[in-house]
């Protein structure tokens, strides 16, 4: 499920559609590739965490072991440093769906979220809720703030929101300290939401790995926010590597 966009301006609007018009979301989804995770490998690494914490999540839980797993997988530079209870509530599910409240404020779950941890930044904090909700949360990466944000665009067309990624010598990250954040990150998720449904309407199916629907991950060629964040994400690696 996959709840209606909101907050999208008529300018942003038209841009996403001629966006949508000008790319090809199913070739991008099956170009996204993160350390083992490759269409043609099936994406292993995040089916296996799309698994393990789908149950947690379904009873509004998130296990400290899940955001360090989370965490490695996406190559945090010092996991270390990341402190929380051994289990956080969230809300994230209200009879067996998504929570409603996520409809009205996409922020509700991850205001909480970075409110009970230390040591993770937007990225590792929207790779959380990315694995807990994947209907309804995808990344927000240093890649597509640079390629879709402000400061560092190759493309002023793409310039869809008001953050920067900055790198002070060790790696680039999104500053959690920067006035646009986290209303950028409701946005960011509107923005996903608006292209799930665009694909979904216009029957153009995802492309997922027959293991998804066939544990109950997804719904055979349903786009959700996660799928359109890893296309975005191939379409931002075409312009940055790292």
């Amino acid at each position: 499920m996959t709840f209606p966009p909101t907050e999208i301006s008529r300018d942003l609007h038209s841009s996403l559609e001629d966006f949508a018009k000008k790319c090809d979301f199913e070739t991008l989804y099956k170009e996204y590739s993160w350390r083992a995770d490759t269409w043609q490998n099936g994406f292993p690494d995040i089916l296996r965490l799309e698994t393990r914490i789908a149950n947690a999540a379904r009873n509004n839980l998130v296990r400290k072991s899940d955001i360090l797993a989370v965490a490695e997988w996406g190559s945090l530079r010092n996991t270390k440093r990341i402190e929380c209870p051994s289990t956080l509530t969230l809300p994230l599910y209200e009879n067996g769906r998504p929570d409603k409240r996520i409809e009205a404020d996409p922020l509700t779950s991850l205001r909480i979220l970075q409110a009970k941890t230390a040591g993770l930044g937007p990225t590792g904090l929207s790779k959380v809720l990315r694995f807990a909700l994947p209907s309804e949360y995808g990344v927000i990466d240093t890649r597509i703030v640079r390629m879709m944000g402000v400061g560092d665009a190759i493309s002023k067309r793409e310039s869809w929101l008001s953050l920067r990624a900055r790198n002070d010598g060790y790696g680039w990250y999104i500053p959690k300290n920067q006035s646009a954040w986290p209303r950028e990150y409701s946005k960011w998720i509107n923005i996903l939401r608006f292209f799930s449904r665009l694909l979904n309407d216009s029957g153009r199916p995802c492309p997922h790995p027959e293991a998804f629907s066939r544990n109950g991950l997804r719904t055979r060629g349903i786009w959700v926010c996660a799928d359109v964040e890893m296309a975005l994400f191939s379409y931002a690696s075409k312009f940055y590597s790292t």
